[in-house]
């Protein structure tokens, strides 16, 4: 996930500088969950099928049994994880 942390990092960065401290460590609790490096006290997602803790929110398939961990919204192709009802873009309901 090299090129993610890049980002992450320029993004805490910039903000720390132009807003501070207290922004950049609210960047740090939100970014460790889209990026899914927990912190203490939070449980990884887990596969729908085989149960096994997924270590990149950006997957699509599960590692281990090949599961599809992905919704797609039919109406406007958006991604969401497996579990997500709605769309949030257009309201479909997601199946």
């Amino acid at each position: 996930m090299g090129f993610l942390d890049d980002i992450k990092n320029r993004v805490k960065n910039e903000v720390s500088y132009k807003v501070g401290q207290g922004a950049s460590e609210g960047i740090d609790k939100i970014t460790s969950r889209i990026f899914n490096k927990t912190s203490s006290g939070e449980k990884m997602p887990k596969c729908p099928k085989c149960g096994k803790e997924i270590s990149d929110l950006g997957l699509r398939f599960c590692p281990d049994c090949g599961q599809k961990l992905l919704l797609t919204c039919s109406k406007c192709t958006v991604d969401y994880p497996s579990g997500t009802k709605f769309c949030t873009q257009c309201g479909e309901a997601l199946k």
